[in-house]
């Protein structure tokens, strides 16, 4: 079974802000993509925490997803970790990591794909993540699968994209998702 991460915004009020589509687009997106990757069968792992995240695993849950990994940090350091509580329960495995760090690595680091659906101040450490996995021959990730209408001015930061261009893979419609994830599973 093929394992997906996600990578997206937490505070959806904050992205709305910032590209002008309304919370609902995202939260319609985020639907679309969790009944998506229950549909095809994936392993999905995702953090502990709110906005697309959790409404990508919800849809997931919702849509008969076959396993939900939820990474959660043991200890609260160097940022609380209360708030992520709420969103273990979905999970059909806990994987506790010891931190918030070795959360956001390995949420990009041990699956196989990773999808970006939207950016944030943490996506942009977990694309970096994957930007020094990539270079330096470290970690699972294969491809990256990044969907253009989530992504403000619809491409990542060029100081990532540069470097990860073998494995980044663009599409430009959530609906796109589906057949690209099938022809990757094969």
């Amino acid at each position: 079974m093929i394992k997906v991460g996600i990578i997206g915004p937490a505070n959806i009020p904050k992205i709305s802000k910032l590209t002008g589509k309304p919370a609902d687009f995202f939260l319609d997106k985020g639907d679309k993509i969790g009944k998506i990757l229950a549909e095809i069968g994936c392993e999905l792992w995702v953090n502990s925490d709110k906005g697309m995240l959790a409404k990508i695993a919800r849809s997931y849950k919702k849509n008969n997803g076959r396993k939900l990994v939820i990474l959660y940090p043991g200890k609260g350091e160097p940022w609380p970790k209360d708030h992520a509580e709420l969103y273990r329960k979905y999970a059909d495995e806990i994987r506790k990591e010891p931190n918030w760090f070795w959360s956001n690595y390995n949420v990009v680091s041990i699956p196989d794909l990773c999808i970006c659906a939207g950016l944030s101040a943490g996506g942009l450490s977990e694309l970096a993540y994957i930007k020094w996995n990539y270079s330096l021959k470290c970690g699972n990730l294969k491809k990256l699968i990044a969907i253009k209408e989530l992504l403000r001015d619809s491409k990542l930061p060029p100081e990532i994209e540069f470097d990860i261009q073998k494995i980044l893979i663009y599409i430009n419609k959530t609906e796109e998702l589906k057949e690209l994830l099938e022809k990757l599973s094969k």
